[in-house]
């Protein structure tokens, strides 16, 4: 009688070979020291598919299958809005920023919140999302996307230096 091949046999390296399905991709430890800094040196950048809107965003190097955490501001001035096609918290470090929701399925819950500093608040798969930013400071906040998207966002200064050990 043969031996049939484990799944373990061909288990994806970040599985560890535990697997009861080859598909569960595990993450790995991770963390960041928010540094406002990273974000004050980023460069701006157009957002996706909204003409002359700018933004700054960093990579935490939270970037796992799980989960990839960004460092963000959206500047006054520039209205963002956007379809969430994955589940995302923010939170919030500092600026004020009216966000407005219309919720999923059919878009008939909706309402509009102010959000500052120490507001966290989630942003559920299939929401149509708009931030406007208040007062004349960027609306600066930690995007905790669930699972990971896959975002193309530079790794934050700090975290360069930290791994290449300086």
């Amino acid at each position: 009688m043969s031996r049939l091949p484990s799944t373990q046999d061909a288990a994806p390296a970040n599985t560890l070979g535990y697997t009861a399905s080859s598909a569960i991709a595990y993450s790995r430890f991770r963390m960041y020291q928010v540094d406002d800094s990273d974000l004050d040196n980023a460069p701006l950048f157009p957002f996706p598919m909204l003409d002359g809107v700018l933004n700054k965003a960093i990579n935490t190097g939270i970037d796992e299958p799980a989960v990839q955490v960004n460092f963000e501001d959206f500047l006054p001035g520039h209205d963002v809005t956007w379809p969430m096609f994955h589940d995302e918290l923010h939170y919030v470090t500092s600026g004020e920023a009216e966000v407005s929701y219309h919720l999923a399925p059919m878009m008939k819950v909706s309402g509009t919140v102010i959000a500052k500093a120490g507001s966290i608040y989630l942003l559920p798969r299939g929401a149509h999302i708009k931030w406007r930013v208040l007062g004349d400071k960027p609306f600066r906040h930690l995007c905790i996307c669930i699972p990971n998207p896959g975002y193309p966002v530079e790794l934050a200064e700090s975290v360069r230096k930290a791994e290449a050990g300086q």
